[in-house]
């Protein structure tokens, strides 16, 4: 299935944050005027969909809307570049990243609930980085595809 111009411009913006700095609850937002624009993982996502046009999440973005709101994918198997990939335990999902393909993950990653300053990033290396595969980390609780990709 093509991509569409949307997907396509919400991956390049996903890839154009690579290495922009984790901070616990952020969503694009920058530490200073010309400073990094700093996110986490469900702020990443809901950011670059609402820049290109996607609904905007940002206000309640969270793992939980991307779980309910974008559609099922069946399994890794189906996954096609701009689809979710969604971790956590029992139906609770606590981390998102992007598929962008070829079985690369992309998001922010490494920070947590105490990854609040920029030098709380850095000692944990926290960032938007790329992963070879989605199963970087145990528990892949599912995949979904946001609404814009056909």
């Amino acid at each position: 299935m093509p991509i569409t111009s949307q997907c396509a411009a919400f991956l390049s913006l996903v890839l154009a944050q690579m290495h922009s700095p984790y901070r616990w609850g952020a969503k694009g937002q920058r530490a200073a005027a010309d400073g990094p624009r700093l996110f986490d993982c469900s702020g990443l996502v809901t950011w670059c969909l609402h820049q290109v046009g996607g609904p905007d999440w940002r206000g309640t973005h969270n793992t939980d809307r991307l779980w309910d709101q974008c559609r099922p994918v069946a399994s890794a198997a189906d996954l096609q570049p701009g689809d979710l990939v969604l971790y956590g335990k029992a139906g609770d999902p606590d981390h998102v990243m992007v598929h962008v393909g070829a079985g690369v993950v992309v998001g922010a990653s490494g920070g947590g609930s105490r990854t609040l300053t920029l030098e709380d990033a850095v000692r944990a290396d926290a960032k938007v980085k790329a992963f070879s595969r989605p199963e970087y980390r145990p528990g892949i609780l599912g995949f979904r595809r946001p609404p814009f990709i056909s």
